[in-house]
């Protein structure tokens, strides 16, 4: 019955952490990297909290935030103006 009511807790919350990962992923410019670097370590920190409970279902419920801050992190560290790109080196220069 215990494991029932953390799922009615985990549940919503992660849905809730989907729909701010993708609203976050959606935007654009350095708007995009200051959010995704900041929700980034914001999930890696709540992921890793999460880990400490050592009860298996908040064990996923973390490893899923510490995947979805790698990813947010990553993508905050995109390059914004990509119209140079390593395949297009011009040796003449």
């Amino acid at each position: 019955m215990r494991y029932f009511f953390q799922l009615l807790i985990i549940l919503p919350l992660l849905v809730i952490c989907y729909q701010i990962y993708t609203f976050t992923s959606s935007r654009t410019g350095t708007d995009r990297q200051n959010r995704c670097q900041t929700l980034g370590v914001g999930y890696m920190s709540i992921g890793i909290l999460a880990l400490i409970e050592r009860e298996p279902l908040f064990a996923f419920f973390g490893l899923i935030l510490i995947m979805f801050g790698f990813r947010l992190m990553a993508k905050g560290l995109d390059r914004i103006d990509k119209t140079v790109f390593i395949e297009s080196y011009n040796e003449k220069e």
